[in-house]
Order: C-alpha cells, then structure tokens, then sequence
C-alpha cells in the first residue's frame, strides 16, 4: 500500500509535467535551439572532411574554429538542374540562420565566385566580393518551407491540442489525439512500475541493491521500447491508438496484476523446469566440468610449486587477489551493461521516429546498433571502471574489510595491486579495439545511420568522388574503375586556398592511365587557365600529374576511422600538400592517450572510495559520474585548444591525463595504508 500511494503521487506530479509543462518547455527549447548559430547539421562539418549534406551542394573547409563556429580556407562546389555549376572560394565564413526565420545559409566574406555552364564552359563568370550569402534551405526537415513558426504536437499544450480536435484538419486531429493519448499513458506508467517493482522485488534473490538497479533498468528499457514504438506506429496510422499508444501499458499492467496475484504463492514452474531430465543432466555435466578445472588448477600448483627455487617465493595471485578481482569484474559488467543499455535507449528514441517515416527494417536497425557498440563501449568502458572502483572498495571500506587487510599487514597498496594489473589488461585490449575494431564498426555504423536518416552516404567513405591531391589539385569524378585505371566524368580543379582563387580547370568525359608514359589520357575534353586567361577544347590531351592509379584506390576516412598508423601516414601527406594537421595530430595522440584513462580512473577512485564508502554505493554511483563528467569536459576543452593551435598537439592529448592522473596520485598518498 505505502508503494501504491508512492506510484500515485509520481502518476499525478508526471501528469502534471505532461499536460502543463512539458509542452511550453519543449517550444522554448527549440526556439532557442533555432536562436543558436549553426545547426546540428552543421556540427558535423570538420576540418579537411567533405560535407555534402545538402544534395547538390559540396562544402571543404581547410580549418575551423569549435569556440566561434568559423572556417577558413573554404571551397564550395554546386549546380542546378538547369547545367550550371558554380565554385566560389573564400578566405573565411560560418553558417547562420536568415533573420527572422529559421532558413539557414553560408557566409562567405573574401573570395571569388566562379559560374558557367557544363554545356559551355568558354562562358565563365568571375567576380570577387566582400562578403556573400547562399541560401540552403530550412533548420531541419520538420520545418516549413516558408519559415513560418508551426508548432508540432508535442509543443502543443493541452489547450491547443484540445483545439485541434474540434476544429483542425485530419492530420492534425490524429496527431493531437495521439500526443494527448501519449501523455496520459506515460503518466499512468508510474502506478504499472510501484506494483511491478514491489512483485519483482519480492522474488529478487538477496544480491543487494545492485540486482534491483540492474532489473529496473531492464524493465524500463522494455517500457519505453515498445512505448516509443507503438506512438510512432499510432501516428503514422499502422497501429490503432489504444494498441500503439497503450500496447505497452497494457502488457506491463496485466504482467504486474498476474505477478501481485501469484506474489505469496511458490513458483512452482520453476520448480518443475529445474526437475527436468535435461536440466539436471546439465547440472550433473557442469559439475563435472568444474571438478575436473579444480583438479587441473591444483596440479598446475603444484608443478608450479616444485619449480620454484629454495629462496624464491613466485605468488601470482593470492586469495584475496583473486576475490578483489571477481569482485572488480562483476561490479565492472554491471555497471557496463546498465549504462550501455541507457545510451542505447536515448539512441533509439533520436530515430524512432526516422525509422517509422522512411520505413526501414529493424533487420538494419540491429545491425546499426550492432556496430554501434564498440563507439560505445571505448567511451562507457572508463566510466564504468571508475564507477566499479567507487563501489568495489567503498564496499570493503563499509563493511571493515579494509581493517581487516590492515590488521594482517596488507596496505592499501597492496590490495589496489590486483584491480590495477586487471585495469592494465582492459586498456590493451581497449588499445586493441580502437585499432582493429573501430575503424571499421564507425564506418558501418555511419553508413547505416545515414540511411536510416534518409540521407546520402557521404562521400568521404570508399568510392568518394571528391578527393585532394598533392599541390592544391582537387579531384572530382563520377566514376573511378581500378582494374582499367579509367575515370568517367573528370573534373580537375587547382587552388589556391590561401589566396581565394582558382588556377586552372581540367575537365574530361573520360580519362584513363598510360603506363607506357606514366601521364594521364583525357578525352573530349577542355582546359581553362586562369593565370594565362585561355580557354582550350580537345579530343585528347596527356597531363601530368603527381598522383598515380593507387592513389585513388586508398581508402581516405576521418580520423576516427582510421587506426594510428592509417592516421599517422594520413597526416604525412597532409603535411607535403602544406595543410594545417593540428587537429589531426590530437587525434593521432588521443589514440595512445586515451586507452591510459582506465588505469587513472582506478587511481583516482581509490582515495575518494575509502574517504566515501560508509555512505552506500549510490555515493559511489554519483561521485563516479559526476568525476567522469569532469573528466570529459576537461578533454574537451584541451581538444579545443589543440585543434585551434593554441596548445602544441602532445600536450592537449595528454594534458588531461597527466592533470588527472597527477591529483589521483597526489590522493592516494594521503590514504592512511
């Protein structure tokens, strides 16, 4: 009854979110989302990465500023239905949104513009200006295209949403009626989840508070789940809404009423289950298989035992050693999973709504979350080291096993020595990962994710057809084969980003590779320089250029999707075009850095567990969180100031781990051993 009365309160203070606050606050945050320069779109445009976001429309920049939003040294490509392609070149510029609507746009200041048509290029336009604006279009897709402010119903307050039922167009009054319906279910949610919790709780093995975080966790990411899946299915009119909307309210209801009904009788299924002949020919195997282990371990001791010289006392691993790091382990995977489980459900909610309007197969869905994982994990898995620390020996502490190690002579020192060696092994194969693994995984996983967004895959993977060469050429082309060494649709451009301008233009139907001459054949083509101001047509032509077959063959991707050596050599060539890698050079450090968090995070988490650990092991939770919090930020804020040159590239990846790690040691110190 006393939970009871607890999910009532919780259902009334979330409905009153739901019907009066929500909606206002949701408008007020995307009106000031729309009030920020740069869109979400445009965060991803990075330094030296194509952008081609905007179909049509291709944007490099040779640097960019994260504090103001600027670039420098930028190049845009675009054309029209009608034939006409233009390149514009400019010192500097941002994105911004037009005044008063929320239509973005480039800004351009210091450059030349360059115009003509594919069918005849003799006819080029050039002019320079001081600054220029290019309109793209709106701030994202569930914008209008007039740019008139149009509430969507989840901005909606009841009042409105009420409004639209009487007198709004069909698709208004669906859509109201499901944001209405979403509301009250989801604060009905909170009466489902006091019974279900009290008659899970009451056949929770004794494990402590861990077993029934961990449970929740798994309840409420079934919830949501099926919740967020059956709105979407419910507006877009494939569910009916007291199935779509309701659906998960009703199986988690009628699974709390069938629990509470059966909460003081003995689970007899299980008990018939457990009796069963497979499982007990199972059980009888596994015993088998663990006196066997036993049998083994205590022959490998005492082989060890008889090779160990007279003065020579070699203990790998004691018994205290082993508990510490089963102990570690178990509260590492805990911690692992929850959180992982978390950020995977904040993810689903972003492209639910994605998924359902451009219909794809949650076949795909799984397999973006699939290669998702390992981005994930590289970034979760400190965390949770952290957060494991805390608990595990603030655990010890709390219960005066700390004393007790004491009392026998074992340090402080001593018994961190098992969980850092552990921590030693998690960063290798963190190491391994970030090299072998991820590369690849955060290419699938980008890939993927673009289609599921409906958007092109961008042309910075394998296959690209935007590439830069060495003294300032860059390549565009509709089609590169490498057993023939042919181009279809050839475009070669040379600039000079420095200065704005573009020096020449090769442009060919065809070209192919001439090994005898080891130039390049163009055919029907024409060359236009603008240092000597001529305009030339031909059939065929030979040019020589630095770049062989195998160099667009490579396959060029960010820094993220590169292993060290890919990225080091990256760079190398980067440094022979004259371009500034500072960015890159962060990145490159960052990858041997940042496998080292998770020994510092075990040396930090020590001296703050046993200064902590008599007050439970939610302390633990919070305090690991909140230092991770700190953590990051401060990488951040030195992976700003060494992408925008104003700390040499060493110091800024290594700058938060000697920060942090310098005041972990300075706490361990003052722990009494």
């Amino acid at each position: 009854w006393p939970v009871l009365q607890a999910g009532v309160l919780v259902t009334l203070i979330t409905a009153g979110l739901n019907f009066f606050a929500l909606a206002e606050s949701n408008w007020k945050l995307r009106l000031l989302r729309h009030e920020i320069r740069g869109s979400p779109v445009f965060s991803q445009i990075k330094p030296r990465v194509f952008f081609e976001e905007f179909p049509g429309t291709l944007l490099y920049v040779e640097d960019a500023d994260p504090r103001t939003g600027t670039w420098e040294g930028i190049f845009l490509a675009d054309s029209t239905a009608e034939g006409e392609k233009r390149i514009i070149l400019a010192d500097r510029g941002r994105a911004l949104t037009e005044e008063g609507t929320r239509r973005l746009q480039f800004h351009f200041e210091e450059g030349t513009a360059y115009g003509f048509a594919v069918d005849s290029p003799e006819e080029m336009t050039i002019s320079r200006f001081g600054t220029l604006d290019i309109p793209l279009g709106p701030f994202d897709e569930d914008d209008d295209q007039e740019g008139d402010r149009v509430k969507r119903p989840r901005d909606k307050n009841t009042a409105d949403l009420v409004a639209d039922l009487r007198g709004g167009s069909d698709d208004d009054r669906r859509s109201s009626l499901v944001e209405l319906h979403r509301r009250a279910a989801l604060s009905l949610s909170g009466i489902i989840f006091a019974v279900l919790a009290v008659t899970l709780g009451i056949r929770a093995p004794r494990a402590g508070r861990g077993y029934g975080f961990i449970l929740s966790i798994v309840v409420a990411f079934v919830y949501y789940v099926l919740f967020a899946t059956g709105s979407t299915l419910s507006r877009s009119e494939v569910l009916p809404i007291w199935i779509g909307v309701w659906g998960a309210n009703l199986l988690m209801g009628g699974f709390a009423l069938v629990t509470l009904r059966r909460a003081d009788r003995e689970w007899l299924l299980g008990h018939r289950i457990a009796n069963t002949r497979p499982v007990l020919k199972s059980l009888e195997t596994l015993r088998r298989a663990g006196r066997s282990i036993v049998k083994a371990s205590e022959a490998a001791g005492g082989f060890w035992s008889r090779l160990r010289a007279p003065n020579i006392r070699l203990r790998i691993a004691r018994i205290v050693d082993l508990y510490l790091i089963r102990l570690f382990l178990l509260h590492v995977a805990a911690t692992l999973a929850v959180v992982t489980a978390l950020v995977c459900l904040f993810t689903f909610f972003e492209i639910i709504d994605d998924i359902v309007s451009n219909d794809i197969p949650y076949a795909l869905v799984l397999e973006y979350f699939f290669f998702l994982q390992p981005r994930f994990l590289l970034v979760l898995i400190p965390i949770s080291v952290l957060i494991a620390t805390l608990v595990t020996f603030g655990s010890l502490e709390r219960f005066n096993q700390i004393v007790a190690f004491k009392s026998c002579g074992i340090s402080v020192y001593r018994i961190t020595m098992p969980v850092l060696v552990l921590c030693l092994m998690i960063t290798g194969l963190v190491f391994v990962m970030q090299e072998y693994i991820l590369p690849y995984a955060n290419q699938r996983q980008d890939n993927l994710r673009n289609v599921i967004k409906g958007n092109p895959v961008q042309t910075t993977q394998p296959g690209r057809r935007w590439i830069f060469g060495e003294e300032g050429r860059l390549y565009h082309y509709s089609l590169f084969g490498s057993p023939r060494n042919e181009f279809a649709g050839l475009f070669v451009y040379r600039l000079d980003l420095k200065e704005s301008v573009l020096l020449e233009v090769d442009q060919a139907h065809r070209a192919e590779w001439d090994p005898a001459s080891q130039e390049w054949r163009l055919f029907n083509g024409w060359r236009r320089d603008f240092t000597a101001d001529s305009f030339e047509r031909f059939a065929d032509r030979s040019l020589a250029l630095p770049e062989k077959p195998d160099f667009f063959t490579e396959e060029v991707r960010e820094s993220s999707k590169m292993t060290y050596l890919e990225l080091r050599d990256y760079i190398s060539d980067l440094q022979v075009g004259g371009l500034d890698v500072d960015y890159l050079k962060t990145e490159l450090y960052k990858k041997l850095s940042f496998p080292i968090v998770n020994v510092i995070m075990v040396v930090l988490g020590v001296p703050f567990a046993l200064s902590m650990g008599r007050k439970g092991a939610f302390y633990g939770v919070a305090a690991g969180i909140l230092l991770g919090i700190v953590y990051w930020g401060t990488g951040g804020i030195f992976d700003v100031l060494g992408s925008s040159g104003l700390l040499a590239p060493t110091l800024a990846a290594w700058a938060p781990n000697v920060l942090f790690g310098g005041v972990a040691l300075f706490f361990l110190s003052t722990v009494r051993t």
